[in-house]
């Protein structure tokens, strides 16, 4: 999958002044095993670094925790032994600790460990998985299909998810381990009284609330019923749920939580009875509730009524020549303003998915993935007035990618919303400077780059570019930093605000290289 990377770049000619940082005797480098410090604005105040330094004997390998400040000094580095089997299923950072999911598929456990953010290290929590828990993570580990399965809470814990064979269905299980002596565990646990198959993503969470969104699907049908569930995040205690059944669907994607408390959810709506993994959206949805689930606000934007007064709508309400958008994140400036960072896609034939279903067949094995790929193509910024009346839609051109759907079954929309639980569109991260109220929006902009030809009738090369879009003071202007494909081991990682971290992996130095770069924005 050509976004599932450990891929990406190498820097082009639109550079300023690097800071440098060389991490040696790594045996193997993955995409998951590198984090950033991130607070609230996705401002970065450093990194931390996961690999294997050696293998030792008896099956063993020491392993290295190294962290590093925003400007890439040393701050500190732990290592320690582990067994060879292990993989790193996830990891992530709550503000005061980085906690690492450690499986063993032969010994069934997940490890989860933890240290603190001068990588001196926390007791490790040992898990038994259930023998159906750990095939999951084992096939999904394998075909790079498995989400995320933990999700900090700010300055509190992490919360583990993991699936829950209890029940006439699928359900799941969320558990939260604590980071620090004065913040208490929980555990909320889903059992299905009826057949299908929960998942459960959350799409918001801080000190307060956990917002998540349950998708229960039936075998193969169409149907999908959405669910939005609340939490009480210091004790687990469901605050309110918000089922939209068949006289309501909707398909909810984003969750923002205000200053005030008040929990947003937004996301597309349907006609009554409509099959959301086929039908058509009608429009945008955005719904906001208080701490008891009363509806404090709620507005719908058609495509017929109100987008189609920026982009042309056809009449089964399909954007014309666009096909869908996805939505990445949803930013409120301080004059009250909201922008919707979105993608636009679709679903086509995959060329590689109808090669390997033709090989598959002719070996008479099955097919690994589907015949279908989302196409990805621009951005889309949405931009919305303080009571959500859409204003503006801008289009900023970037070069398409493609990546193969995990299925052939579903529509557009519902496969944009699995492709997007694994990182799998060009969006990379947001970014608000709150000191000049200005965001952020960052993409890997694919077949863009500008390589000059040096004889007549020479293929232009196709390359990357690392595409910012900047709002400020209500204006969207747009940086490139150029890059190419002369590095198969490399990924772009969030930075302080006005810079990006390139990271290159050598396979044969067995060292990953690091270098920070300043955008070109004033």
């Amino acid at each position: 999958m050509r976004k599932l990377l450990y891929v990406l770049l190498f820097v082009g000619t639109y550079v300023v002044s690097a800071q440098t940082k060389t991490i040696e005797n790594m045996v193997e480098f993955k995409v998951k095993n590198t984090g950033a410090f991130l607070d609230d604005a996705n401002d970065v105040d450093g990194y931390y670094f996961f690999y294997e330094v050696d293998k030792l004997k008896k099956g063993m390998r020491e392993f290295a925790v190294n962290i590093l400040d925003k400007n890439l000094n040393d701050v500190a580095i732990k290592k320690f032994e582990a067994s060879k089997k292990i993989v790193l299923a996830d990891n992530a950072f709550n503000n005061e600790a980085i906690m690492f999911a450690l499986f063993n598929n032969k010994e069934k456990t997940l490890t989860l460990k933890g240290f603190d953010r001068k990588a001196n290290p926390k007791d490790d929590i040992v898990i038994t998985l259930d023998k159906k828990v750990a095939r999951l993570f084992n096939n999904g580990l394998r075909a790079g299909t498995l989400s995320s399965v933990l999700h900090p809470v700010k300055n509190k814990g992490f919360i583990l998810i993991t699936p829950n064979f209890d029940g006439k269905g699928t359900g799941y299980v969320l558990d939260f381990y604590p980071s620090n002596e004065n913040v208490s565990p929980w555990k909320y646990e889903f059992i299905p009284s009826e057949r299908g198959f929960h998942s459960v993503t959350p799409v918001a969470l801080n000190d307060k609330f956990v917002v998540l969104v349950d998708v229960r699907t039936k075998g193969m049908s169409a149907k999908r019923e959405f669910t939005t569930i609340v939490l009480n995040s210091q004790t687990g205690e469901k605050l309110f749920e918000k089922v939209y059944d068949k006289n309501d669907p909707k398909l909810i994607t984003n969750s923002f939580i205000s200053e005030d408390g008040k929990i947003s959810v937004m996301g597309q709506y349907y006609e009554p009875n409509a099959k959301i993994a086929k039908a058509q959206s009608l429009g945008l949805y955005t719904e906001q509730y208080d701490e008891k689930g009363e509806v404090v606000f709620s507005k719908r934007i058609s495509w017929q009524e109100d987008v189609s007064k920026f982009l042309p709508v056809k009449k089964n309400n399909k954007l014309k020549d666009i096909g869908y958008i996805f939505f990445h994140d949803i930013i409120k400036t301080q004059s009250g303003e909201y922008y919707g960072i979105g993608e636009q896609y679709k679903k086509t034939v995959s060329a590689l998915g109808v090669a390997s279903g033709i090989l598959a067949a002719a070996g008479g094995g099955i097919q690994a993935g589907g015949y279908t790929q989302l196409t990805i193509k621009d951005v889309y910024i949405f931009k919305f007035d303080k009571d959500f009346n859409l204003a503006d839609v801008q289009v900023f051109e970037k070069g398409k990618s493609r990546i193969q759907n995990l299925t052939d079954f579903g529509s557009p929309q519902l496969s944009a919303y699995m492709i997007k639980a694994l990182g799998g569109f060009d969006f990379v991260y947001s970014q608000r400077d709150v000191k000049r109220d200005r965001f952020y929006a960052n993409f890997i902009d694919y077949e863009r780059a500008s390589d000059k030809k040096e004889k007549k009738g020479e293929k232009r090369k196709a390359g990357f570019v690392f595409k910012t879009i900047i709002q400020d003071g209500g204006e969207l202007t747009v940086d490139n930093i150029e890059l190419s494909k002369e590095s198969k081991n490399f990924r772009v990682l969030p930075a302080k605000v006005g810079y990006i971290l390139l990271l290159e992996y050598s396979r044969k130095k067995k060292s990953s290289s690091l270098r920070l770069e300043k955008l070109n924005i004033k």
